[in-house]
């Protein structure tokens, strides 16, 4: 479970926005690359369409076992997903 806002400092909140919007990016590319709409991934991954929802707009945060099944879904896997959301200038920023 990822750590309430009110217990990270500001500068941790600024990267768990910038590394939550790339992921974002990368889950939206990669399930257009599918050819699959956000309800066609949800059944396929075992998600609910909100949850789908809610990660692609870089609301949320996903647990490493449904990232899993995100991956299979889409037809790739996750380390190629995070390969994507590093490959964002600002999310790799905040790896230094």
């Amino acid at each position: 479970m990822p750590a309430p806002d009110d217990r990270l400092t500001p500068q941790q909140r600024r990267e768990r926005v910038v590394r939550r919007a790339a992921l974002a990016k990368a889950l939206i590319a990669a399930r257009e690359q599918a050819g699959l709409n956000q309800s066609q991934l949800a059944q396929a991954s075992g998600l609910s369409r909100s949850a789908i929802v809610r990660l692609e707009r870089g609301d949320a945060s996903i647990s490493s076992d449904r990232l899993w099944d995100l991956a299979r879904a889409l037809g790739t896997t996750p380390s190629q997903l995070y390969a994507a959301a590093e490959a964002d200038e600002a999310a790799a920023q905040t790896l230094e």
